[in-house]
């Protein structure tokens, strides 16, 4: 079976392309990836050792320089080991992405301007389709954080959307381009990012007519999980949430990427929005995300939040989350892949919403708490 990763250099994808590779080698178990689990054997998911790797990304680097310098950095596997897996990572196929209405701070990091919108869909389609080879394929978006698109005329049908491609809008950012591409190539999608890529009607559109499952988006990694998982104790003991601070510190490429005011916005959007959705009321939130290299890829959030009890009296909790961001990502995305390849075995048609329990905002779905969302996979699961 074969992956696209759009964003192979960064840190998520070279931290699976490692590990997949060291789990095939014998030089790391498989800790950590739910779809491990012996309950999961029956469904005959795609073995990791006969997953094969190729993806786009924007930036010059060799793909085994990105990766050694992910692992070194952050301590995350044996650099004389990754050494042997030398041969491997550089017979991987990486092609030039795109950066098409990607915002300033990720643009700047390519050389490769100068296409058009169609030119540019045109190039992702073919190259995606020849390394899938008519064989089970899934493409992953892994790229850094695109400036949020506020909901436009272009996005309501298929039409308008490939008139506005055709047109070289503005308005069509580079992730909407390479869900495009995927879904057009009949590939299941994962949107792992809170980039645009297939949250709009044109591309759910796509995705129903031609009958390919694709889910997302912005994967569920660490602060955002625990919220998904203390509000509903909240809830259930009928206590008044007033206010939920969070603030975040990152030193990766995704933190230099999230300095950058509308890049920024796109991801606050869905670290937020999780909180009132689940209450069904808004306390008052605040939330900030910071730069701060020393960590690397390592994240660390304190939350702060104000809750009332009986007689109206006024408590606070307080809770730090501290983690490798790529560490904690790239178990899901081995996941992600897996379960849709086997919803298209199995037939899936669109949106995939049993998925939610992977993501911070998940398409199309109220199912936020993260008991619940367990319990939606589980049942999702059990039908196979």
């Amino acid at each position: 079976m074969k992956v696209w990763f759009i964003g192979i250099k960064g840190a998520v994808a070279t931290t699976i392309l490692v590990g997949v590779l060291a789990i095939k080698r014998g030089l790391s178990p498989s800790s950590g990836v739910m779809s491990e689990e012996k309950r999961f054997s029956r469904l005959n998911l795609a073995r990791l050792e006969d997953l094969q790797f190729g993806g786009h990304d924007i930036r010059s680097v060799a793909l085994y320089d990105a990766a050694y310098q992910n692992v070194s950095d952050n301590s995350t596997f044996d650099t004389m080991q990754l050494a042997e897996l030398k041969e491997e990572i550089d017979s991987i196929p990486v092609k030039c992405g795109i950066v098409n209405n990607c915002g300033d701070a990720i643009a700047s990091l390519c050389d490769n301007k100068g296409l058009t919108l169609s030119e540019a869909a045109n190039q992702i389609s073919q190259e995606i389709r020849e390394f899938a080879e008519n064989e089970r394929c899934v493409v992953v978006n892994l790229a850094s954080t695109e400036p949020y698109f506020a909901p436009q005329p272009e996005y309501a049908t298929l039409d308008s959307f490939e008139a506005a491609v055709r047109a070289n809008s503005k308005k069509i950012p580079a992730s909407a381009i390479y869900a495009y591409c995927a879904i057009k190539n009949g590939l299941p999608y994962v949107n792992f990012t809170p980039s645009m890529g297939n949250d709009i009607p044109a591309i759910k559109e796509l995705a129903n007519t031609l009958g390919v499952p694709h889910c997302g988006k912005d994967g569920k990694t660490g602060e955002t999980l625990v919220k998904s998982a203390l509000v509903p104790m909240f809830k259930y003991r009928h206590l008044t949430i007033d206010g939920w601070y969070g603030s975040n510190i990152l030193g990766n490429l995704d933190g230099q990427i999230l300095r950058h005011p509308d890049n920024k916005q796109s991801k606050l959007i869905t670290k937020t929005s999780v909180v009132p959705k689940m209450l069904g009321y808004e306390p008052h939130l605040g939330s900030r995300i910071d730069y701060f290299p020393p960590l690397s890829d390592h994240k660390v959030a304190w939350d702060f939040i104000s809750f009332k009890g009986f007689l109206g009296h006024r408590m606070n909790m307080q809770f730090t989350w501290q983690g490798c961001d790529s560490i904690l990502a790239a178990p899901l995305v081995i996941d992600l892949i897996r379960f849709m390849e086997l919803a298209q075995r199995n037939g899936a048609r669109g949106l995939v919403d049993k998925l939610a329990i992977y993501f911070k905002d998940p398409l199309d779905s109220d199912v936020l708490d993260l008991c619940s969302q367990y319990a939606l996979f589980n049942e999702w699961i059990e039908q196979f």
